[in-house]
């Protein structure tokens, strides 16, 4: 038996769970939930606390420990492409800024058209956001010059935070992978891009594949537990625990984003990749994850959060009830990605389209989960371009996997059989990178027997639609994007 923590922070809210591998299964049990999200500074920038979130990841490992558990391993899984800058005492040099930010507004176009977009997308393979780590480092070039000379490291979120708690500094690849700044071919930090953007490749360690052991926490009167730097990027860890893979099979991480995409042993980096934007994020056994990110949970999240007395099974019920197809969005506009107000947005969009503006909680629900339906359809359709027309089927993971009506909407939209489960994949990842850091398993492919024996799964299958009805909103849809 081992038991094992499995710190998984998203961007809206943080977890610590203990994860318990006994006779061939992992179980579950959520010790410590936290609220996670962005704050304005005093420059009115939209940052992360992470000493708070620090502190918060301590107490859940107390939490823990003061039941008599003696903790095995522990790992951390985060969101991408964000960072901390650290001079050479290690401590931090200004906010820990979110990419949902608007300081990369103006210096987008400004690094693409500088450097070609031909030449950074051969070269990483990175999906062109313009959140990114290389967009938001020129933007720090640019806005503090004088920080240049002071720092002594860059570490990407888990990795930072890995180091405030055993002192050892580390760079994981999955997630180094997110920075667009990663040669895809070399698995190394691109030179050329650093040095055009101004920044300097002494801030940069040598990324390193997880699922090892790279350090200790020292609790206070407690046994120290080994850290493992697992596939630290939340949605490489999610695929970890992904119960089918293969050529026939493309999946949905769904949370307040939704990744959609295929496994690959190589980049794909040609035209069509291209054209289509898709990325070449990497996953654990050098493998890429290549996919899109699309805007997700984060739309009805905020919705709800807005609308204040309605829970999300609520908001499903009431979509389920209104008028199918009546409003539809680009989930992937730039206007969704920090609104001061998601349904006014929603609502100006709708409006500044020509369509019914949705007002009843129901009406804007459906409006989301019909328009991020449509959106899984397109990138179902690129992915099926890329795999030559071989995929057959989409297995969703994550939270959202929970939502039966979307989850049947993806089915019928992409006229395919859909499997949804483990909910907590991120997590679960997470664990199996650690069993394999402590050689209690050998590889991925052992990782996900492991999970399909643990955890069960259900299967939609693709209602028939009016084909007249629904090309003409499909095709409505397409005129947004």
């Amino acid at each position: 038996m081992k038991d094992l923590i499995a710190v998984d922070l998203g961007a809206s809210s943080g977890r610590v769970i203990l994860g318990r591998f006994e006779q061939g299964k992992l179980s579950l049990t959520e010790y410590h939930r936290f609220s996670n999200g962005v704050v304005n500074d005093e420059d009115n920038q939209l940052c992360w606390d992470l000493d708070s979130l620090l502190t918060e990841i301590k107490a859940g490992i107390e939490k823990v420990q003061s039941d008599g558990i003696v903790v095995d391993c522990m790992g951390i899984d985060t969101w991408g492409v964000d960072f901390a800058l650290l001079d050479k005492h290690g401590n931090t040099l200004g906010k820990t800024v979110s990419y949902r930010d608007n300081r990369t507004n103006t210096i987008f176009d400004d690094v693409v058209s500088k450097l070609g977009k031909d030449t950074i997308y051969q070269t990483i393979g990175i999906q062109f956001l313009p959140f990114n780590t290389i967009y938001q480092l020129a933007a720090v070039v640019k806005s503090q010059p004088e920080w240049l000379s002071d720092v002594s490291r860059l570490l990407l979120i888990p990795d930072y935070l890995g180091f405030k708690l055993t002192g050892v500094p580390h760079c994981e690849y999955t997630n180094a992978s997110t920075t667009q700044l990663l040669n895809c071919q070399t698995y190394d930090w691109d030179k050329n891009l650093l040095e055009s953007i101004g920044v300097s490749a002494s801030w940069f360690l040598k990324p390193s594949l997880p699922n090892q052991i790279i350090g200790r926490y020292y609790p206070d009167e407690q046994e120290p537990i080994p850290l493992a730097s697992i596939a630290s990027h939340d949605t490489a860890s999610a695929i970890v625990a992904l119960p089918q893979g293969g050529e026939e099979c493309a999946y949905i991480s769904s949370g307040t984003w939704s990744l959609m995409g295929i496994e690959s042993d190589e980049a794909i980096t040609h035209e069509v990749a291209q054209r289509f934007n898709i990325t070449n994020e990497g996953g654990a056994e050098r493998r890429f994850r290549v996919l899109k990110n699309i805007m997700g949970l984060w739309l009805i999240q905020n919705v709800q959060k807005e609308l204040g007395d309605y829970s999300f099974p609520q908001l499903v019920e009431l979509a389920q009830a209104s008028e199918p197809f009546r409003s539809l969005i680009n989930p992937d506009d730039i206007c969704f990605l920090s609104p001061e107000s998601m349904i006014q947005t929603i609502q100006g969009y709708c409006a500044n389209n020509a369509q019914p503006v949705p007002t009843t909680p129901g009406e804007l629900a459906r409006c989301v989960f019909e328009s991020l339906a449509f959106q899984y359809k397109k990138v179902w359709v690129e992915l099926n371009e890329l795999r030559h027309g071989r995929l057959q089927k989409i297995q969703i993971i994550g939270g959202g996997s929970q939502n039966e009506f979307l989850n049947q909407l993806c089915a019928d939209a992409c006229e395919c059989e859909v499997s949804a489960g483990p909910v907590e994949a991120s997590a679960l990842g997470n664990l199996c990178g650690q069993l394999i850091a402590l050689n209690e398993i050998n590889n991925v492919k052992q990782a996900r027997q492991i999970v399909r024996d643990s955890f069960p799964m259900k299967t939609y299958t693709p209602v028939a639609l009016n084909s007249v009805a629904f090309g003409e909103h499909w095709n409505r849809f397409m005129s947004l994007i």
